[in-house]
């Protein structure tokens, strides 16, 4: 056996239930759309496409930071995964370890560089096609998408060579007692009624122990060194708050997946409907979601925003919150065939 780690996530992608025609449909229906919008608002595309470009450099390190944080936490959890697996008893070269484990661990990274170039393309193609009927058109703006996808490209390489310089982050385990997880008083005269309505706990106590005051305080220095010059204390902290709210919707929505795949198995013998399942784990999420988006709309007008925008913005963050956090939840609990 030449590279085992590969060749068990190769039988593992094959062993999946999704006819690949479904994925490349799938795959062709979200192009199809980014380039339907690219197309429909090809007008006040040039300007936007010359901002980014005399901004390559900052989308570069943006794109470098990003995929350097992103890859070092994928490389700590593949790690951690193939210590618990049977293939670490698997007598491999070492040289063969380093290249699959690269493989493995940059493979999202490799793959959004390619996704990078097909976009462009496609973009660069729709510019020469508009022609003379869109503003500010020549070869530099239907070359600027390349030029675009140049820079994000570099940026993602070098976040590749910098995860490697980001240390790994120690395995920290929360005890059932965790302090940084919301406790209900349990009231012991009450007899036990068996339900579901601790699944939709859950992901919001997952979300509250993964946001840990440690990493909520690194993850709020690149906001406020972001704050220009003259901005008030106010400002600053509705900006913090702003983007706490925002990061604590991810968050939600990594802990629905996270708790949605690890119940998948166990609720397999269980007699119980998929839509009971989904609406214990959806309802509870969705609420949160909205208070989330009803924040958002707050803070937002705090800001001087006006009152329908703010609405607006806010609704938007609690629909699309909630519609692919059930589409997720759909997915992770879709009947399995029987092999």
């Amino acid at each position: 056996m030449t590279a085992p780690r590969l060749a068990a996530a190769k039988l593992i992608r094959l062993n999946r239930r999704t006819h690949v025609i479904v994925r490349i449909v799938a795959v062709l229906l979200c192009l199809g759309t980014l380039l339907a919008l690219f197309w429909a608002e090809r007008d006040s595309v040039a300007p936007a496409l010359k901002w980014l470009r005399l901004h390559g450099l900052l989308c570069a390190a943006l794109a470098a930071i990003a995929s350097a944080f992103l890859i070092a936490r994928r490389r700590a959890l593949k790690r951690a995964e193939y210590a618990r697996s049977w293939l670490a008893a698997v007598p491999v070269r070492s040289s063969t370890a380093r290249w699959e484990s690269l493989a493995i661990e940059t493979l999202p990274a490799v793959a959004a560089i390619g996704v990078l170039g097909v976009l462009s393309l496609a973009c660069a193609l729709l510019l020469a096609l508009a022609g003379a009927n869109m503003p500010g058109s020549g070869r530099a703006v239907i070359f600027t998408p390349l030029a675009i996808a140049a820079y994000l490209g570099g940026g993602i390489a070098a976040g590749i060579i910098g995860s490697y310089l980001v240390p790994q982050p120690k395995p920290v385990i929360l005890p059932p007692g965790s302090r940084y997880v919301p406790h209900q008083r349990v009231r012991r005269d009450k007899g036990v009624r068996p339900s579901l309505r601790a699944l939709g706990a859950w992901p919001v106590r997952q979300m509250f122990a993964w946001a840990q005051p440690k990493i909520v305080s690194r993850a709020s220095i690149p906001i406020l060194v972001m704050m220009p010059m003259g901005t008030t204390a106010d400002a600053a902290m509705v900006a913090i708050a702003l983007a706490g709210t925002l990061g604590a919707l991810v968050l939600l929505w990594s802990a629905v997946i996270f708790a949605s795949r690890a119940a998948r198995g166990w609720l397999a013998p269980l007699p119980a409907r998929r839509g009971v399942v989904i609406r214990a784990f959806l309802l509870p999420a969705c609420a949160v979601i909205v208070a989330a988006g009803a924040t958002e709309a707050l803070l937002l007008l705090v800001f001087d925003v006006s009152y329908r925008t703010s609405a607006l913005l806010g609704a938007c963050t609690a629909a699309i919150g909630c519609s692919t956090v059930g589409a997720a939840l759909v997915w992770n609990l879709r009947p399995r065939r029987a092999p």
